[in-house]
């Protein structure tokens, strides 16, 4: 839900200075979009806007006169939204017998799990059904959330983004279920199709377009923990060996300069069970995924559709919303200049976030993408951008870290404080940059 302000709504008949057009200001992005009539119509539209976005499962705007917070609010009126919704968790028993024939004829069945599914009923009614099928559990590829507790024995991996890859990875198995994802994200276009030939694809989903869109065998639109649970209940006990249990490389030996993996197998070794992890360093996502596994639901959170600029402001504000539970922040530093002022925010409100920078000196995901087309990349690099000095500046303390000796201390320091820290802290970690990207 976001609140976005406008001029004083007794001259905007006139248009005066710095009026937006702020109904279609995000197109056809917002699931509900309302300028209040009233100002004392405002409380009720931003209610029911948290209402709309939770439904729909996308942004509700609310534009805001700038006059309308002053006015006084007007008590022998209700607000136009429910105080709560409740949001019926049944399912359809026919969906499910249906579903549960289907997956008990397989003779090698596997579960895709994606953003959608990232709460913990769902992942509980999710480990349920992968444990009576006895399936590998892969996360969707590019999923902005987890969908699954990553560090269980079931859980395979991450899906590849490019169509062969994928369809080598999913060749073993001839019944695929996909839960709370699309079918199939991908990034860089490659022809054929998502799964070779004999493979059925099954979908759940409580976001009808990515149902609509989905192609799938079968797909059922419906509430997911309750849909899991009860497919659970119904699927026999399958006997079969378990399938290998995905285990992160080994840390990298120490070296200089410094390289992602070291920064990421170092927070892996030191972050506890419930911490979150807020991703924005596309070149080394990859990495990232394969060493900091999400082990509780908001374990791990990145933008949904790869903006840039999601991560310092992302951060900052779960820390504030979950004030308890320590917030990481891994952001390239390319990435790290389009929100940077989000900084001020989190030292202002006292949001103890640690703030990781991978310090390459450049857009090392663009020189990456650039080389794949066969070309050079155009633009420069900025190793003289002195990331560190600009958190100062918002406010936020800043250390810059160069050796891995530096690296370790900072952390054995550090990460045993962030359930409790009530300031942010940015490392500005200067790396080489990644040489390959294979998303």
């Amino acid at each position: 839900m976001i609140v976005v302000g406008q001029q004083d709504r007794r001259h905007l008949v006139f248009e005066p200075f710095l009026t937006g057009r702020l109904e279609k200001l995000a197109g056809d992005y917002p699931v509900w979009v309302d300028l209040p009539l009233r100002p004392g119509d405002v409380p009720g539209a931003i209610e029911r806007a948290a209402h709309e976005a939770e439904t729909h499962r996308g942004p509700a705007i609310v534009i805001v006169p700038m006059d309308d917070w002053s006015t006084a609010v007007d008590d022998d009126r209700e607000d136009a939204a429910p105080a709560r919704v409740v949001r019926a968790g049944s399912v359809d028993a026919a969906a499910i017998d249906k579903l549960a024939d289907l997956l008990a004829e397989a003779r090698s069945p596997a579960l895709v799990v994606g953003a959608g599914a990232d709460d913990e009923e769902t992942w509980s009614a999710l480990e349920q059904l992968a444990e009576r099928l006895v399936a590998p559990v892969f996360q969707e590829s590019f999923g902005a959330r987890a969908g699954f507790p990553q560090d269980h024995r079931l859980f395979a991996g991450f899906l590849p983004a490019d169509r062969p890859r994928l369809r080598e990875k999913l060749a073993p198995y001839d019944r695929i279920l996909v839960v709370g994802a699309p079918v199939f994200r991908q990034s860089p276009y490659a022809p054929g199709r998502f799964a070779g030939e004999g493979t059925l694809i099954y979908a759940i989903n409580e976001h009808a377009d990515e149902i609509h869109r989905s192609p799938a065998d079968l797909a059922v639109l419906a509430p997911l923990a309750a849909t899991c649970r009860e497919l659970a209940a119904r699927m026999p006990q399958r006997e079969a060996d378990p399938p290998q249990q995905f285990v992160p490389p080994p840390a990298p030996a120490p070296a200089q300069p410094l390289l992602a993996g070291h920064v990421l197998a170092a927070l892996a070794e030191r972050l506890p069970d419930q911490a979150a992890v807020v991703e924005e360093a596309p070149v080394d996502r990859p990495e990232l995924h394969e060493r900091l596994l999400a082990r509780r639901p908001l374990g791990f959170l990145s933008a949904a559709m790869g903006g840039l600029g999601f991560a310092p402001g992302g951060a900052t504000g779960l820390r504030m919303a979950q004030p308890g539970r320590p917030v990481v922040a891994v952001v390239g530093d390319g990435s790290s200049l389009y929100g940077i002022h989000a900084l001020w925010s989190a030292a202002h409100y006292g949001a103890g976030v640690l703030f990781v920078i991978l310090s390459n000196g450049g857009y090392a995901i663009m020189d990456r993408l650039a080389e794949r087309a066969g070309g050079k990349p155009p633009w420069p690099a900025f190793a003289d951008v002195d990331i560190a000095a600009l958190a100062r500046a918002f406010g936020c303390e800043a250390r810059a870290i160069e050796h891995h000796d530096e690296l370790l201390a900072a952390l054995d320091e550090v990460v045993p404080t962030l359930a409790s820290r009530s300031e942010p802290l940015l490392l500005d970690v200067a790396i080489a940059p990644t040489a390959t990207f294979a998303p």
